[in-house]
């Protein structure tokens, strides 16, 4: 008897300490509650339910929500690693300084905007951000800078287009070869290779200004272009005002107006993009934006090809939130030269002035961009070229030419797609390799003399005329400043001789690094010869007039 009511104390014990007993002490206790204990106790579950898929759904943010791994570098000559990219390109080297090591918490990105009929890249931004000191820089390339290659167009904006690939391949691939191609060239003119590239449909503009309820904007001046082949109408009158997502697409693409009133150059263009994204972010950087981020997250994944994620881009813009743009954005245009290339007008960088941008922010790496890490075209006495840190690709412009004036009763050429010339090859090509032919890239030509501030000359318009990268005229040639020396021809026979007017002028213009800047422009001196500018070369090459120990000692 003792051990049975031993046991079934035992028993009685047992059931109140497990779950079931709990239980049921729980409904027994919900049960003698009043009507109005009941309602705040259901209350109450509810909430704690809410806060516990709220949790959840923040850690699975947390999660999803982050910033991405800076990439490995990608490997050059064709051999790849395990851990890196393979560059199946000719002279795919990357500049020593991207193997010094990166400043914490630092992002580079290619930003591209394509042309909707040629197809090649008219809008080109590398942006440094700082995540630490939360700081954006900027520096916009411009599409007519000369780029040392084989290939019969010579202009930056034509890499991407002629480096896509075989058209059978899948898009998301064409655009991946395209841009790996661009990222390169750009890290051999700024000495960075971009962590990551965004390639850009116009349409997007559009929506997202419309999805921030527009952006207040001044436009510089009466825009009045209409172009049936691509559907495009832009009418805007001048003045500050707020402009929808419309008006936006409009102010960006314009580059002339119908009577030629206007007619802006690269660099014209460039800058109203530049002035416009400033707007743009400094909407974007808003408090309240937050709350669309989202939304504005969906529509730039519609109309973007990026390496990045949703998740990646969501981490970005929540740290953006907040900054000031007007003291922690800087967006800068590249500082060049202008020069006539067979009859086009071209840009050259300037190296002194590119440097000194370069390495006031936008650069991510531990050590300073250095004049050996930068592969450079220039322009030497004779009318040839010269490249810094390098060989040329195409031979015959170490050859001494004259441009030829255009015809000005000439009608514009219509911009053509570009593609490859031989559908039948796949894979992305080198800018001298083999692979996909080189089709020429015509576009909007910029005026002759013009120089880094965007400013024109005051005299007649030459194209024939060029310049030397802010050097003065030196009899004989001169040498590569930094790189191998290229062995100057004889003016080609049968190229007529532009004669100089001495009237065309043009202004000069540099800039501390917060928007375009320039070197010296084009002087005609009436000599009938090419006329170079008239600034001190050391400006721009330091060495430009030292000889080579070689033909030292051959003289």
């Amino acid at each position: 008897m003792t051990e049975k009511n031993r046991h079934g104390k035992h028993e009685a014990t047992a059931d109140r300490t497990s779950l079931g007993g709990y239980w049921r002490q729980h409904k027994a206790w919900v049960v003698g509650l009043s009507r109005g204990q009941k309602i705040k106790y259901r209350l109450f579950q509810v909430l704690v339910v809410l806060a516990v898929v709220v949790i959840a759904i923040f850690l699975a943010l947390r999660a999803w929500i982050r910033l991405p791994e800076v990439p490995n570098l990608p490997t050059g000559g064709g051999t790849g690693t395990e851990t890196g990219e393979e560059l199946g390109y000719d002279g795919a080297e990357l500049p020593n300084v991207a193997k010094s090591g990166r400043k914490d918490g630092y992002y580079t990105f290619l930003v591209a905007g394509q042309d909707v009929i040629s197809g090649s890249t008219d809008t080109m931004i590398l942006i440094s951000y700082d995540t630490k000191n939360k700081e954006i820089h900027a520096m916009s390339l411009l599409r007519d800078t000369m780029i040392n290659t084989s290939a019969s167009s010579k202009r930056l904006n034509s890499v991407y287009a002629r480096n896509r690939g075989d058209k059978d391949l899948p898009d998301a691939q064409r655009v991946e070869n395209g841009m790996n191609a661009l990222r390169l060239e750009v890290s051999k003119l700024t000495g960075i290779y971009a962590d990551f590239y965004v390639m850009i449909q116009w349409e997007a503009v559009g929506e997202l200004v419309d999805a921030i309820g527009g952006v207040y904007f001044e436009v510089p001046f009466d825009m009045d272009y209409d172009d049936p082949a691509q559907n495009l109408h832009i009418h805007q009158k001048a003045g500050y005002r707020l402009l929808d997502g419309q008006d936006a697409m409009e102010v960006v693409r314009f580059r002339k107006n119908n009577d030629l009133s206007i007619s802006l150059g690269d660099s014209g263009r460039t800058e109203i993009q530049r002035d416009f994204l400033t707007a743009v972010l400094k909407e974007c950087l808003q408090p309240d934006v937050l709350l669309k981020l989202p939304t504005l997250a969906n529509i730039f994944m519609e109309n973007v090809a990026t390496d990045l994620s949703v998740g990646n881009i969501l981490a970005f813009a929540e740290l953006a939130v907040g900054m000031d743009p007007d003291n922690d954005v800087s967006l800068v245009s590249m500082p060049w030269t202008g020069v006539s290339y067979h009859g086009a007008s071209m840009v050259l960088p300037n190296q002194d002035e590119l440097l000194e941008l370069l390495n006031d922010g936008i650069n991510p790496y531990v050590d300073d961009i250095q004049a050996s890490d930068l592969q450079l075209l220039y322009q030497k006495s004779d009318g040839s070229f010269g490249v810094t840190n390098g060989t040329l690709a195409d031979p015959s412009m170490g050859r001494a030419y004259v441009a030829q004036k255009p015809d000005p009763e000439q009608p514009e050429e219509p911009e053509v797609p570009i593609e490859p010339e031989n559908p039948d090859q796949s894979g992305t090509t080198g800018e001298g390799g083999t692979g996909t032919g080189e089709p020429a890239v015509p576009g909007e030509p910029t005026v002759p003399g013009e120089t880094g501030d965007g400013s024109t000359s005051s005299g007649s318009e030459t194209p024939g005329e060029t310049e030397n990268p802010g050097g003065t005229e030196t009899p004989g040639g001169t040498e590569n400043p930094g790189g191998s020396e290229n062995p100057v021809d004889p003016v080609i026979p049968g190229d007529p001789v532009i004669p100089g007017d001495g009237t065309g002028e043009t202004s000069s213009s540099a800039s501390g690094g917060t928007g375009s800047t320039g070197d010296s422009g084009t002087s005609g001196a009436g000599t009938g010869d090419i006329t170079m500018s008239t600034g001190d070369p050391a400006q721009v090459f330091p060495n430009w007039n030292e000889t080579p120990a070689s033909e030292a000692s051959a003289a």
